[in-house]
């Protein structure tokens, strides 16, 4: 009996191993996976390449058919790859093209060729060697609109430190109810360059020659009115960021006489002369001057500046003059100055004198900046040697 029934119980062991065996089996060969043949519909194993009807190629079928269980799950994930990309470049994006603006912008700056000066006054600072500047402009809102001056000057640099300029320069005048035009040449000299703590400091002489204006004296003859002007600056620069402050002292000695058509002596007389050893009157005259300009963009600036100014007072119903006539003024600007290319530049301001009785006196300057290399030009005409 106990042998029939251990007989009984491997004979069952054994079929429920059978049917564990032909379940899995089952259970593989369902999930198997399958292709329909796309000529004739027939259902063919994964693994044929053609068709086992119609013998039809089987490869494009299969293709599709992992690109559609496939794409899907690519598409997500290729949309997520994406957004998570997006998502971490926009700060960085955005970085990038603040980082870009603010270079650009400081490479504007620092690429514009600046004339090293202010609408009159000296700075410290020089032209490059052998760097130019040209510039040119006229007054509008004088007394006497014929003679409108046209202010304007030459500047070369040497070596880095030092330039020479010929100009125009006005000067104070009731003769010609405003300002006189002279030409002047003037050399500046750098002395110490800017430093961290230290400014830059420089000295600059302007002068003159003779200059004559001829006017008609009531009862008597033409006469010659003259004028000569020479002036020593000292000045020093220093930048503060966006702001540069120039100030100095000015020392300018003021030359008149009057003569007659033949350059004979009037006043002083020849007596005087005699006396005195001098064929002029004169007057040496200290103030001081400051300046400031702070840039406002890249390629705009304002510039403001006061300075002490000689002033002359010939009356033309006589000949006679004395040191009395000679005086200083007062004399502010304010205006912007505007690169239109790193090259070129426009200065307008407004300036106002001591002397002017309101408003409706001032004038409104502009004039144009120009700067070049004429290193940069010789090696374009003839080359690097």
């Amino acid at each position: 009996m106990k042998q029939i029934m251990k007989q009984t119980g491997r004979f069952f062991l054994i079929g429920v191993l059978l049917l564990i065996f032909v379940l899995s089996l089952s259970a593989q060969e369902t999930t198997k996976k399958t292709i329909r043949c796309p000529d004739c519909g027939c259902i063919n194993e994964w693994s044929n390449d053609f068709c086992d009807n119609c013998r039809a190629l089987l490869a494009g079928g299969k293709q599709e058919a992992q690109g559609k269980t496939k794409e899907p799950e690519a598409r997500a994930t290729l949309n997520g790859s994406l957004n998570s990309l997006l998502n971490s470049g926009k700060d960085v994006k955005a970085r990038m093209v603040r980082s870009t603006q603010e270079e650009a912008g400081e490479e504007v700056a620092k690429e514009l060729i600046d004339p090293k000066r202010l609408f009159v006054i000296p700075v410290a600072d020089v032209l490059r060697s052998l760097e130019v500047n040209l510039g040119g402009g006229t007054s509008f809102g004088v007394k006497k609109e014929e003679s409108r001056p046209f202010l304007g000057h030459i500047r070369l640099g040497l070596g880095g430190v030092a330039e020479v300029e010929l100009s125009t320069l006005g000067i104070i005048n009731e003769l010609s109810e405003g300002s006189t035009v002279i030409p002047t040449a003037a050399f500046k000299l750098r002395f110490i360059s800017e430093g961290k703590w230290r400014p830059a400091v420089a000295s600059a002489l302007r002068s003159s020659l003779w200059h004559t204006e001829e006017r008609d004296v009531p009862l008597m003859f033409p006469v010659k009115y003259q004028k000569r002007l020479s002036t020593l600056y000292l000045v020093a620069s220093k930048t503060f960021n966006e702001v540069s402050v120039h100030a100095g002292v000015s020392i300018s000695d003021l030359r008149i006489r009057t003569t007659t058509i033949m350059d004979d002596p009037l006043s002083p007389s020849q007596p005087e002369i005699d006396n005195t050893g001098k064929e002029y009157f004169n007057k040496n005259l200290f103030g001081p001057f400051i300046g400031l300009k702070v840039q406002l963009n890249p390629k705009t600036f304002l510039m403001m500046e006061m300075e002490q100014i000689a002033a002359y007072k010939f009356d033309e119903s006589t000949y006679n003059l004395s040191k009395d006539d000679i005086d200083v003024e007062w004399m502010g600007i304010i205006g912007v100055r505007f690169f239109f290319v790193n090259w070129l530049s426009l200065d307008a301001g407004v300036m106002y004198r001591s002397d002017y009785h309101g408003i409706g006196d001032a004038h409104i300057q502009a004039g144009l900046n120009f700067c070049f290399s004429l290193s940069s030009i010789g090696n374009i005409l003839w080359g690097d040697k």
